[in-house]
């Protein structure tokens, strides 16, 4: 589906902050116009800006790319920019590029191995962009008059439309509060007039000017007709030659190693790829465990090519320590407020030389069961399946069996429209309570006591929305999935958004972590089968077993829990109060009408006393004042 996307109007009154200078962040970006541009992009000339394809084309490159991080190909009638990840070899893109032109299937050249952001500079003059099925290389773009800005960083974008100084208040209310529900501000950025172009889309720019967006591939689960056997196999095929042209590609290869499934599969096969022992990292807070270390331990001594190494936390390297050091991110980053435990793990990795650094991120994602699931039960595999798995799903969490069977069947007959709708109500009269899990039982998890935080005009703006996608929902096809493929997807392009700000953290390193669980191979298998047929709550992860069975030791399979870092929040909350409240007492979200910080200082308190709070909202809401406090102070990516 492709739609006209020739207007770009900001979803709130602006308001200004001093604009940044040029980042120095790596990164592509171009002006189109119909009369050229033979100019490198304002503010960029001084970065070494040289042309994407040598001697012609409108796009430019700048800074301090990894190796293969930025490659190009051509043809007679075509040239291409890939940008991430791209595994396949250099004749393998120059065949394929040539067998487009001449056939006109493009789409063919999003199938190579790898995770990355594709844009074709076609003979008539026409641009067409495609972004990684999960969404970790996004394009962002904008107008400016006749003329079509594009560049893969939000920042630039807004700087080279005229609108670097323009924060959007309700993208980033939406962000604190309905993190699920991306459709309401869907496309938009926290920089006002900036578009983005997310997970599996297109976007097609003609030599007049026009721009269609739209779906290239069809990501809702189900719709490859393949068995789980079948899946699983394919999945298998997709994980091992992802983690095996890194190891083939790179000098020094590390992994994650938390003793949990995803990153210590990957390891594994890392090992297995590796001529060398791989150097793996599990972090551990001796006053704070999260329960990984003993795990870790374990399966390295099982496993002779894996070196462990420990990453200790210390008091400076809780949650919330440090937050000022943290350096201007081209989007919000929820990570910033456990950026001194980043810099202290990447620090650890860095010590050993340069390195491509595998995490497991998006493996949760796409190989566990939202709550929404049980939803999708009763029409995907009828009543008898909902009864047994809501009853075991209720007994593990210790709640009642025919409450969470009876939340399920009224998700199946709850209508997206009447979701937005309720989604409305709920802004607009915010719970006390936190979102519990029975209550994500939904088409989303319903906002807790953070839509407290938000202004009264700003809540009402964002129900304003709820209910313009209650008017549009059933004639969207793009938006008209059940609510656990949704979900899915959604979490998804989350799993891309955190890997992509890792990305950028660890560069000034020299470490390049790669999320293999993202590449396309690996998502496009996963979600190739309906999320009843891959999950299963008596067995952790079946099709990623099923998938590594024989390469990865079964213990490794068979784990069942997960990192718990709550006890470093509230210990980190604790010690930075005086921090955090002062930092909330001067918000600038409150200077631009988003939060009463008042509300956010009570529910902080809450959490200095040792009682419930909503720390991811609480993480949310301190990286976009982290990233606007950075931009009102001028500060210079680096």
């Amino acid at each position: 589906m492709s739609t006209p996307d020739a207007s770009l109007p900001a979803t709130e009154s602006r308001e200004h902050v001093p604009a940044p200078r040029a980042p120095r962040d790596p990164a592509i970006a171009g002006v189109l116009s119909p009369t050229g541009s033979p100019l490198p992009p304002p503010g960029t000339a001084a970065l070494g800006a040289v042309r994407v394809w040598p001697g012609e084309g409108p796009l430019w490159s700048w800074g301090p790319w990894h190796p293969r991080e930025l490659r190009t190909a051509a043809c007679a009638r075509a040239r291409l920019v890939a940008v991430g990840q791209c595994l396949a070899d250099t004749a393998t893109m120059r065949r394929d590029l040539e067998r487009s032109a001449a056939d006109g299937h493009w789409e063919r050249l999003t199938r190579w191995p790898g995770a990355y952001l594709l844009v074709v500079m076609h003979d008539q003059g026409r641009l067409t962009a495609y972004t990684d099925p999960a969404g970790q290389f996004p394009l962002y773009y904008a107008r400016h008059g006749d003329r079509t800005v594009l560049s893969t960083r939000a920042t630039t974008a807004a700087l080279l439309a005229g609108t670097a100084d323009t924060a959007d208040p309700t993208t980033l209310a939406a962000h604190i509060v309905c993190p699920t529900v991306p459709e309401l501000t869907e496309g938009h950025t926290t920089l006002a007039g900036v578009r983005h172009l997310g997970g599996g889309q297109v976007l097609r720019i003609d030599p007049s000017g026009s721009l269609r967006r739209g779906t290239y591939a069809c990501l809702d689960s189900g719709h490859g007709g393949a068995g789980f056997a079948e899946t699983a196999e394919r999945l298998r095929s997709a994980l091992t030659d992802s983690v095996s042209l890194r190891a083939a590609g790179s000098t020094r290869v590390t992994a994650d190693f938390s003793g949990g499934l995803d990153s210590t599969s990957l390891a594994v096969l890392a090992a297995r790829a590796s001529h060398q022992p791989l150097d793996a990292f599990v972090y551990h807070h001796p006053e704070a465990p999260a329960g990984d270390l003993e795990h870790a331990l374990a399966h390295a001594a099982t496993t002779p090519d894996i070196r462990l190494h420990v990453t200790r936390g210390s008091r400076t390297s809780l949650p919330y320590s440090g937050m000022d050091a943290e350096g201007p991110t081209d989007q919000p980053d929820p990570a910033a407020v456990i950026g001194a435990r980043l810099r202290l793990r990447l620090d650890h990795i860095a010590d050993g030389g340069r390195a491509v650094h595998l995490t497991g991120e998006g493996g949760d994602a796409l190989l566990t069961a939202p709550p929404s699931w049980l939803g999708d039960l009763p029409a995907a595999d009828g009543l008898r399946r909902l009864v047994r798995d809501g009853r075991a799903l209720a007994r593990m969490r210790k709640i009642s069996p025919a409450h969470t069977v009876l939340r399920a069947l009224r998700l199946a007959r709850t209508s997206k429209p009447q979701a937005f709708e309720d989604l409305a109500l709920q802004l607009e009269q915010p719970a006390r309570h936190e979102a519990n899990w029975l209550d994500a039982v939904a088409w989303w998890a319903p906002p807790g006591p953070e839509a407290a935080w938000l202004t009264t005009r700003m809540r009402r703006r964002l129900a304003e929305l709820a209910r313009d996608c209650a008017r549009s929902a059933d004639s969207d096809p793009a938006l008209a999935t059940t609510p656990a493929s949704r979900a899915v997807l959604h979490e998804v392009r989350n799993s891309a958004a955190v890997q992509r700000q890792l990305v950028d953290r660890a560069r000034p390193l020299g470490i390049w972590p790669h999320a293999p669980f993202l590449d396309g191979d690996v998502v496009r298998a996963c979600l190739s089968l309906p999320l009843p047929h891959r999950t299963d709550p008596f067995t952790v992860k079946p099709l990623l077993a099923a998938a590594l069975a024989g390469l990865v030791p079964e213990a490794v399979l068979q784990r069942r829990t997960k990192g718990d870092y709550s006890a470093e929040n509230y210990r980190g909350a604790r010690l930075s109060a005086e921090d955090i409240r002062a930092r909330l007492a001067a918000s600038p979200l409150a200077d631009l009408g988003v939060i009463e910080p008042s509300r956010v200082i009570a529910s902080l308190e809450r959490a200095v006393a040792g009682l419930s709070a909503p720390f991811p909202a609480l993480n949310r809401l301190l990286g976009e004042d982290i990233w606007l406090a950075s931009r009102a102070g001028g500060k210079e990516p680096t």
